[in-house]
């Protein structure tokens, strides 16, 4: 014959036993990150240096001029920024300039 349960508020054979609490900390190498970035880049560059082949400085130089376009038209964007903040900036001080 068995003894009889007493009830309980708190479970701790059976379901604690499948509630564990599992911990992995996460590390993050910022260095060793950008090095498989710059892996990656350079397989696929390699890759497609092999599919194209005398083709490749062609592409490399479309790369080239298109990069160089894009500085230029950032520079061309700051600039005009900047002449906008400017011309704001008069016209504050002659508005200043007439109501003070």
């Amino acid at each position: 014959m068995r003894a009889p349960k007493l009830p309980s508020v708190f479970k701790l054979t059976e379901h604690n036993r499948y509630k564990s609490f599992h911990y992995e900390p996460r590390t993050f190498d910022e260095r060793k990150e950008r090095l498989e970035k710059r892996k990656k880049e350079i397989e696929k560059e390699l890759a497609l240096e092999q599919k194209l082949g005398k083709k490749y400085e062609e592409h490399l130089r479309e790369r080239i001029s298109d990069s160089w376009s894009r500085k230029e038209t950032r520079r061309v964007q700051r600039n005009s920024g900047l002449r906008l903040l400017l011309i704001l900036a008069a016209l504050v001080a002659i508005v200043y300039y007439f109501y003070a």
